[in-house]
């Protein structure tokens, strides 16, 4: 056989192989699109009834420290609706006396920031004289607070302070001191505590015993929920946003149960979840000024309002370290544009029904506007059709998400009718807004 019949013969045998091949992946390419097209069909999101009240405080409080500089940012903490603050914050709390100087500083940055609320943290290695003193400075100054704490995170104190004899035992008996001591000098007085850490599970074996032992003096039961270091995949850290819901279901449980909480399941007691965050590591900015960590927040501010959580104190309002919404240098964070896009998120919080997996949806009605938070953690788009008895003819549609956030520096608001899906980008925060 001559050279050319050769390859020619080569060329034949693997023409049909080749064919067969071409037309495999185009049967492939076609069945792709047809799941993609299958999958890119608008989800219905159906608003229903009302279920809970949404309480002021639930999603709009912060820890806040002397370090931060809020004269020049006051435009920016106008607009996100501030209601409380925790001080001192974190460790802070117990790791210097309270000093009247500090209560000065703390006056002039709560009157920049419009008298919000108060939450006081007793300092609790000080003792019940402490506090007092504090208490009577506060009430000079015209600043008492609403709320009064004793110590930070004490599920901690055998670990930081070197010393296991600081059990829940200790820490009830303290509570009761201090709380006496305040009641003598003020007169009724509302207690939060035992503001345990994100550590799990160790922090709500904690909570649990103090809720056993001493729920009887304590008027609001809180928590902190920090799930990651900040060290997790994006996925990871994300799936971790339906803890809070989970954690608050199981508290409302404990202290309904006679078995856990003997002296007070008869009782009304309000929730907190006075610290929270994505990550707890202070050093690491990862997870705690990026997309991610907005969207993470979003999910947890969602579950807060319309589980009826209420106290929410974000930590914190201003940098420290990764924390915070606006770092050192001014700039501000994906994370302030959450709360700023939620500005109005109360009333009464709406069930909501549909979506799937990779969509949080969360709906609360003021009376004057119904507003649906959708919180798309995938990353793929999802165009959201929204069905409501009240829906408006027309919608304001505000969107962030990194590319947004890149090219104006916050948020995009869009209108449109509400006839049309509302288009959420991959790994996006929306909300939108209509009147009933």
């Amino acid at each position: 056989m001559s050279r050319w019949r050769r390859v020619h013969a080569s060329a034949a045998r693997t023409t049909v192989p080749r064919r067969l091949a071409a037309r495999a992946l185009l049967a492939l390419a076609l069945f792709c699109a047809t799941l993609g097209t299958a999958h890119a069909q608008p989800l219905t999101v159906r608003i229903g009834e009302p279920t809970v009240a949404i309480a002021s405080d639930a999603i709009t409080g912060f820890n806040f420290g002397l370090a931060m500089a809020v004269v020049l940012n006051l435009e920016e903490f106008a607009a996100i609706d501030l209601r409380s603050l925790r001080y001192p914050p974190g460790n802070d709390a117990d790791d210097r006396p309270l000093t009247r100087d500090m209560i000065d500083g703390l006056r002039i940055n709560w009157q920049l920031l419009g008298e919000p609320d108060l939450h006081l943290v007793a300092n609790f290695f000080e003792g019940p004289e402490h506090a007092v003193a504090a208490a009577r400075y506060l009430r000079e100054l015209g600043m008492e607070p609403r709320w009064w704490a004793v110590g930070n995170e004490p599920d901690l104190y055998p670990r930081n302070r070197m010393d296991p004899s600081w059990t829940a035992e200790v820490y009830c008996e303290r509570f009761r001191e201090l709380r006496a001591a305040l009641e003598a000098e003020l007169g009724a007085v509302v207690m939060t505590g035992p503001a345990v850490s994100g550590s799990r599970p160790g922090g709500l074996d904690y909570l649990r015993e103090v809720i056993t032992r001493c729920s009887d003096v304590i008027d609001v039961i809180t928590w902190h929920v920090y799930p990651t270091d900040g060290t997790h995949s994006d996925e990871a850290a994300l799936a971790t946003s339906r803890q809070v819901g989970d954690e608050i279901r199981s508290v409302r449980t404990w202290l309904a149960d006679p078995a856990i909480n003997p002296l007070g399941f008869e009782r009304s007691f309000e929730l907190g979840i006075t610290e929270f965050g994505l990550s707890w590591r202070t050093s690491n900015f990862r997870h705690l000024e990026d997309m991610v960590a907005a969207l993470w927040l979003a999910e947890a501010l969602g579950q807060m309002a319309t589980l009826g959580l209420d106290l929410g104190q974000y930590f914190a309002l201003q940098y420290m370290g990764g924390h915070g919404l606006i770092d050192r240098s001014g700039w501000v964070r994906h994370t302030y544009h959450v709360f700023a896009m939620l500005r109005g998120f109360g009333g009464v919080a709406r069930h909501t029904a549909g979506g799937d997996e990779r969509l949080g949806a969360y709906a609360a009605d003021d009376g004057a506007a119904l507003r649906v938070l959708l919180v798309n953690r995938s990353n793929e788009p999802i165009d959201v059709t929204l069905e409501a008895d009240d829906l408006a003819p027309g919608l304001e549609v505000t969107t962030l998400d990194d590319a947004i956030f890149d090219a104006d520096g916050g948020p995009r608001r869009t209108q449109q009718p509400a006839s049309e899906p509302v288009h959420v980008p991959a790994r996006a925060v929306v909300v939108v807004r209509g009147e009933p």
